[in-house]
């Protein structure tokens, strides 16, 4: 058996394997008070997993370190410490089910004796990834709707000859046929071949066509 942390590119192995270690799983369940049935246990997801052992960092050689090469107690300690800093790590428990990612959720380690080997303590827990679904957005097509042009029912504009009698001028016209003097300049464009250039000429017996 082998026990590795992993992360990023810093790998740590530890030289002395604990005598055992515990691995805690629990489930998120409720117990509810149903009158007619006393008490259920309503079934919940899982809690997140923690495990944790005890050991030591060797400062010497012992024949039981698993390889020869391993830190010194002070430089193990630093490199924990980076590690359950910076967050999430993979722990990997050879020959075991455990492999996992987890955070270092405590490290206590201190020196008991004179062989300056220094215990520690660590607790792990599962690191579980939050996958949030988004979810397409329907593309709204806003269609502007133009609204049909509602045509007017364009009134048929009557138009209506007059005779031109003695005392009249286009103003006075205007005023008795539609009921505006200031009209008088729309009869007289209506007229013009008939008035001629001069607005304020106008004779007895010419046949004006009025259509205002």
């Amino acid at each position: 058996m082998e026990i590795w942390l992993k992360q990023d590119k810093t790998q740590f192995r530890f030289a002395v394997l604990p005598p055992e270690y515990e691995l805690t799983s629990e489930s998120n369940n409720t117990q509810v008070n149903v009158n007619a049935l006393g008490e259920i246990n309503l079934i919940g997801k899982r809690k997140l997993k923690n495990v944790s052992f005890s050991s030591f960092f060797p400062k010497q050689q012992y024949y039981f370190c698993q390889y020869t090469t391993f830190p010194t107690p002070k430089e193990s300690v630093k490199i924990i410490e980076k590690m359950k800093n910076k967050g999430v790590l993979r722990l990997i428990i050879t020959g075991t089910p455990i492999n996992m990612e987890c955070t270092i959720e405590s490290f206590v380690w201190g020196e008991n004796d004179g062989t300056k080997d220094i215990n520690f303590t660590l607790e792990f827990k599962e690191y579980r990834k939050v996958k949030v679904k988004t979810s397409k957005k329907k593309e709204t097509v806003t269609k502007k709707i133009v609204p049909a042009t509602t045509q007017r029912a364009s009134k048929a504009v009557e138009s209506t000859t007059y005779t031109v009698v003695k005392g009249d001028n286009l103003s006075k016209i205007a005023k008795n046929l539609t009921g505006s003097s200031a009209n008088w300049r729309a009869i007289y464009n209506q007229n013009k071949g008939v008035i001629g250039s001069n607005p304020n000429l106008i004779y007895p017996g010419q046949r004006l066509v009025i259509s205002v």
